[in-house]
């Protein structure tokens, strides 16, 4: 038979286990198992109680995540209002935006345009159409 690894199955086992003992009762089975019954017991109550702790806690931890992420989308909407307020007081031109993690609007040179005397003459020849005789 394979092993038992999941927190249901192995409790379910051990429930089992313990009706099993609970429905056969011998006063031979009951003595020679006594101590590991008890012990059984108290080894359900403790996964059960710590099973019951993690839920909670992993509940808590959700609950946590879905504040911080509220929370972050509040600053982040905060953040771009300041930023878009720092453009609108400063100037959308100015260095300092730089301060506020904002790119500046900087001037562009234009691109001078570059004419090549080895390429020659960018225009094709036209070529006479020549009447034909009618």
């Amino acid at each position: 038979m394979g092993s038992i690894n999941s927190y249901a199955d192995v409790v379910q086992d051990w429930v089992a286990l313990l009706a099993a003992l609970r429905d056969n009762q011998s006063p031979e089975l009951d003595a020679s198992t006594a101590t590991e019954r008890q012990a059984l017991e108290n080894a359900l109550a403790e996964v059960r109680t710590l099973k019951e702790r993690q839920d909670a806690q992993r509940a808590g931890r959700q609950e946590l995540t879905q504040q911080l992420t509220e929370a972050m989308k509040r600053g982040k909407a905060l953040a771009i209002t300041i930023r878009a307020v720092a453009k609108g007081k400063i100037g959308y031109r100015n260095e300092r935006l730089v301060h506020f993690r904002v790119a500046p609007v900087r001037h562009r040179p234009r691109k001078p345009v570059v004419k090549s005397p080895v390429d020659g003459p960018t225009e094709e020849p036209v070529t006479e159409v020549k009447a034909s005789d009618s």
